[in-house]
């Protein structure tokens, strides 16, 4: 059904996989397309009582694909516009939507972490904004989803330097629900999900609703700025050196001018 989307559903659990571990699940324009249709067929499925969205392999998800940035065409407003509105459709759905972060989960792969309701790791599971360090501002609704969680102060300091974020630490942020054992990272989100098939699923539906209506009433005036900033971060010269230092494996020199988004 979905190129690099695998999905199943067993006793209730849909499980969302993507599907690239070649590339660490590396997002393009048709993951997210097929990300939200997928999460849009859980949420209107009977069967399907609550969501995992895991990567498969051993990340979560590198977030956008480097070597299309490359192209220097791939960066564009349609996309982050794109891109928020995959992260927005975790938001949306009235099922309860567990992450079920395997290794790293980078940009957009952070961003869609953050997007879930419940966020499950192990120590060596790692949130990393990465936006920064290929000279973007942010897409997927990160720094939107961050302030949420951990406020403005933490959210600046995350974007701006994009430090990895472990699972102890996580926790204590109140980034993780859960941070499972060595090797029982899908033990422990299965155990998580079978918990909340026990709850009043009806009403934690109303309270996802209340959540959406009232603290994310203004998220895709949020996401219209995010994505414009997104397409001049992306036709910048340091978007260009960064991407360019990554694939030669040397540090970037970024230029020390601001560029604003006027």
């Amino acid at each position: 059904m979905y190129q690099h989307i695998k999905q199943s559903i067993q006793d209730g659990i849909a499980q969302i996989i993507m599907d690239r571990p070649g590339s660490n699940n590396a997002l393009d324009a048709e993951m997210f397309r097929d990300l939200i249709a997928a999460v849009e067929h859980c949420g209107a499925d009977e069967a399907v009582k609550v969501i995992i969205l895991t990567g498969a392999g051993r990340n979560f998800s590198a977030g956008g694909d480097i070597k299309e940035m490359a192209t220097f065409s791939f960066i564009s407003y349609e996309l982050s516009m794109l891109t928020g509105q995959a992260s927005l459709a975790l938001r949306k759905c009235r099922k309860p939507v567990i992450a079920m972060v395997n290794g790293t989960a980078a940009g957009a792969g952070c961003g869609l972490a953050l997007g879930a309701d419940f966020r499950i790791m192990t120590e060596g599971s790692c949130l990393l904004t990465a936006f920064s360090n290929v000279a973007l501002p942010g897409d997927t609704g990160c720094i939107y989803h961050l302030h949420q969680i951990v406020g403005l102060a933490k959210t600046i300091e995350l974007m701006a330097l994009s430090t990895p974020v472990y699972g102890e630490e996580a926790l204590r942020l109140g980034l993780a629900t859960r941070v499972a054992a060595a090797g029982k990272l899908e033990e422990e989100t299965r155990a998580f999900a079978i918990q909340l098939l026990r709850r009043p699923l009806g009403a934690i539906a109303m309270q996802k609703q209340l959540y959406y209506e009232v603290f994310y009433r203004d998220y895709m005036a949020y996401s219209r700025i995010e994505a414009e900033n997104l397409g001049k971060a992306g036709a910048s010269a340091d978007h260009r050196e960064a991407v360019t230092a990554f694939l030669e494996r040397r540090e970037p020199s970024f230029n020390q001018k601001e560029t604003g988004t006027k």
